[in-house]
């Protein structure tokens, strides 16, 4: 995965932690080895927690995966696209808004542009979809971020502070960004990026990315928050649908909640993924039916059509299914 350094943390079904770390934390051939408490952003993987602290709020009741967000946001004005208001909590969490980011912008990763979620949440009622809701899977960070403010608006408390103070972050390294890079932070290698340095950051708004790319910390407490999630029910986030409409042996089809279902052939035991891209960073979860846990974290990312992330997966898969 060209990354000069990397953590992996792996918690067994029956609980037991193992976990190591290559490279330096402040850069290639560095001076400062890395350490399991260095802090790497969570890039995509984010949306695994966010689907998480959705899921609660559904197991205590407090939200249903039938919801309607302009129900739950309150929109009592016309809508452009009158189909907005079939969009459940269910479809925003499998990637199934109606939304399309391969055949228009991603409006969330727009460079030097402000996106209009969380802010301008009645956006929303002037978006047109391109697919019936729950029709066609299709990958969404808006949809994550409508997911922000489902919460924002159950709880009554900002994403950040709920999110927060329900997973205990101030007991682990788990913390939101604003752009810049923070002390404890790795130094990641953007040497394979087409057009994108250290100074991307700049071009993004994180607060706005903060429940669906927002994140960081290192890979042993995330690897415990999902372990953690597992035992909670009777919701969580193995339990969506990963089998219909979808091509399992394809990487990064078949979302339920937060997590994809990768299974090469019938034959091959399935693994529950989930992978996050940003400059310098890739990430990936890897959840096994039994309910073992492995987090890794890299501060570089491969060569655009190496082919590296395809043979990454299967190769987490293979040794996880050993």
């Amino acid at each position: 995965m060209a990354a000069p350094a990397s953590q992996l943390a792996y918690i067994a079904p029956t609980g037991e932690l193992s976990h190591c770390e290559t490279g330096w934390s402040d850069g290639f051939f560095g001076e400062e080895v890395l350490h399991a408490s260095t802090r790497f952003r969570y890039a995509s993987i984010t949306k695994t927690v966010t689907a998480i602290a959705i899921i609660d709020l559904i197991n205590r009741g407090k939200l249903s995966l039938d919801d309607s967000i302009t129900d739950v946001l309150s929109f009592g004005v016309e809508l452009r696209d009158p189909r907005v208001a079939e969009i459940t909590v269910g479809h925003l969490l499998a990637h199934r808004g109606g939304w399309d980011r391969v055949r228009s912008q991603d409006v969330m990763f727009m460079i030097n542009h402000k996106p209009w979620c969380p802010e301008s949440p009645r956006k929303l009622t002037e978006t047109s979809l391109m697919y019936a809701p729950g029709e066609k899977e299709a990958y969404s960070n808006l949809g994550y971020c409508l997911l922000g403010l489902v919460a924002e608006k159950v709880t009554g408390k900002p994403f950040r502070w709920y999110v927060s103070d329900l997973l205990a972050f101030k007991t682990t390294t788990l913390r939101f960004i604003d752009g810049p890079y923070l002390a404890d932070e790795v130094s990641y290698d953007t040497r394979h990026e087409n057009f994108y340095t250290r100074e991307y950051y700049k071009n993004y708004d994180f607060k706005a990315l903060s429940s669906s790319a927002g994140l960081s910390g290192n890979a042993i407490d995330l690897a415990n928050l999902i372990k953690a999630s597992l035992a909670r029910g009777p919701l969580t986030i193995l339990d969506g649908d990963m089998v219909h409409g979808c091509n399992p042996a394809r990487i990064q089809e078949c979302y339920g909640f937060g997590v994809h279902r990768y299974q090469p052939s019938p034959d091959h035991m399935p693994l529950y993924m989930h992978g996050g891209k940003l400059p310098g960073v890739a990430s990936l979860i890897g959840i096994t039916p039994d309910r073992g846990v492995l987090v890794w974290l890299g501060a570089g990312t491969p060569r655009r059509g190496s082919g590296a992330l395809a043979k990454f997966y299967e190769y987490v898969r293979n040794e996880l299914d050993k």
